[in-house]
This record gives structure tokens, sequence and C-alpha cells, in this order.
């Protein structure tokens, strides 16, 4: 295995543990566990330790992603596209027994007070995820301060209901959420 494989692995199973269990849950003995890889290994990777592991997982999922709404918004933020969206979190908590949230969301409702780097992440990763929404948006004829507003909302139902279905252990809250998303941007055309 090479340095880059490891690096990328510590990075995935980091992604992976932040999503279940937030910023400080997020164990250095969990991540070696997971990883296979002796602590030595994971500081030769990340000199900075755990809040350097936790923001470059952070932001590295976050620009993943933001490619795939890219291009899930391709044609502009359709009833299509937002169902496919919301369905993407309500799969990925199905498949995990409603464990895995959202690798940016739940590391962000930690206190990350003593992080600064991680909340520094978290907040970067938001708004690079808002970037393909306002896009989208935009090349619907939206003005870009009504576009930063509508991707805003978008994101704050989507977070908002991955915490719900977590909760409730339900995938309903982003089935709702996502109708209700597409309705609103159907009534502000």
């Amino acid at each position: 295995m090479t340095g880059a494989d490891s690096r990328a692995r510590i990075q995935h199973e980091a992604a992976e543990l932040l999503s279940r269990d937030g910023y400080n849950g997020m164990g250095l003995k969990a991540l070696s566990e997971a990883t296979g890889l002796p602590f030595g290994s994971i500081y030769h990777h990340f000199p900075g330790g755990k809040d350097e592991i936790a923001a470059t997982a952070i932001v590295e999922t976050a620009e993943a992603i933001a490619q795939l709404l890219d291009a899930l918004l391709a044609d502009g933020v359709t009833e299509d596209a937002i169902g496919r969206m919301f369905g993407f979190m309500a799969d990925r908590l199905d498949a995990t027994d409603f464990v895995a949230g959202c690798v940016v969301g739940t590391p962000a409702l930690d206190d990350s007070t003593p992080a600064p780097l991680v909340r520094g992440a978290c907040a970067s990763s938001f708004e690079r995820l808002s970037e393909p929404i306002v896009a989208a948006f935009v090349r619907e004829g939206r003005s870009p301060g009504d576009a930063r507003v509508m991707a805003s909302t978008l994101l704050a139902a989507y977070e908002g209901a991955t915490v719900l279905a977590r909760a409730q252990r339900s995938r309903e809250p982003l089935d709702d959420a996502a109708a209700s998303m597409s309705r609103l941007v159907a009534l502000t055309r």
C-alpha cells in the first residue's frame, strides 16, 4: 500500500466516523482500528492530529459532494433533483441503520470551540455545498441574492431533516422535506 493509499483510507474512515459520531466522538483509536494503521502512521500522514484529519475529511468530502451536486443540478433545481438529493441521505441512513449522517453536518453540531480548524472546515464546506445550488438557481434566472437565500434554505432543510430522520429512525422527514422544498422552489419561480 502506498502512502497516498494510506492517507486516502484515513480520510475515508475519518469521514465515516465523523458522520456517525461527530468530531467529539471521533477517536484516534477507533480510526486506527478502522484503517488497520498504527497511530504513528496516522500522525505521519496528518501531523496536525485529530483536528487536521477531521478538517481534511470534511473539506474533501464536501468537495466530492459539491461535484455530485453540480452534475445533479445540471438541468436546474428540479423536483427530480431535489428528490434525488434528499433521497441520497435517506438511502444512506437506511443502509446504515440510521447511524451515518452528514459528514459536514454531524460534526458541525458538536461544540467545536476548542477546534477552530474543524469549525472553519464545516463553515467553508457548507459554503462549498451551496455553490452548485446557487449556480443552478442563477442559471434559472434568479438574482444571486435570491439564489443564495434559496440555496441556504435548501441546505438547512436537508440538514434539519437528516437530524430528524436519525432521531426518529425514519426516512420520512427527508421525504417530507424534499416534497416541501420542491413545492417551495416551484412557488417562488
